[in-house]
């Protein structure tokens, strides 16, 4: 029971601190945020604040991670089989995971720390859609277009859509938005994964 409780406590105030960089970065960028700062919105001492964070970083990626992790999964479910050619499915639940994470993710989008967000978010998923398009691919055939430029072009346009999607203050539905993506994606799939002598 005791250990119960000590769980709850240390999530409650992991999740303050959260809140409080959100709120935060909400105010003003994120290089002019101090763990101060952070301490005096989440109400806790600087020894508790750096019992779960080393830094301030370490923080924002922290606020982001499950995230990630959410988005890792998702991408190894993007691209199933729709008969016997790969085509990319819905998108939908990334859109809306997004949009209930909509604070931290303006705020992300707006501190110096974005660039290495997407650059983490982009690696997720390269390594994901490469090694299943990689898995998919015919016995002894190559595609039209190298495996690596496909797999840049699909996340590529994903992470586009993000981060205008975001920037736009979200002016479109999740649903639209996963229609819009398979609308780019989908028809190029198998003209691009499959070469002529494949097809047949």
């Amino acid at each position: 029971m005791k250990n119960n409780e000590l769980d709850r406590r240390v999530l409650k105030t992991r999740r303050a601190i959260h809140e409080a960089l959100s709120s935060l970065m909400q105010e003003k960028k994120y290089s002019k945020i101090t763990i101060q700062d952070i301490i005096d919105r989440a109400n806790v001492g600087r020894s508790t604040f750096y019992s779960h964070f080393a830094t301030k970083d370490e923080l924002l990626f922290s606020s982001v991670e499950d995230l990630l992790e959410i988005l890792n999964q998702y991408i190894k479910s993007y691209i199933e089989h729709d008969g016997d050619k790969p085509r990319l499915i819905s998108v939908l639940d990334f859109f809306e995971h997004i949009q209930e994470n909509s604070k931290i993710m303006k705020g992300l989008f707006k501190s110096e720390g974005a660039d290495l967000f997407f650059e983490k978010v982009e690696a997720y998923w390269n390594d994901g859609i490469e090694e299943y398009l990689q898995s998919k691919l015919p016995i002894g055939k190559e595609p039209k277009v190298p495996i690596k430029i496909l797999t840049n072009h699909i996340s590529s346009s994903l992470l586009n859509l993000l981060k205008w999607w975001v920037n736009n203050h979200m002016s479109y539905t999740p649903v639209q938005m996963d229609q819009y993506f398979r609308d780019l994606i989908n028809p190029s799939i198998d003209s691009i994964i499959y070469n002529d002598s494949t097809k047949g």
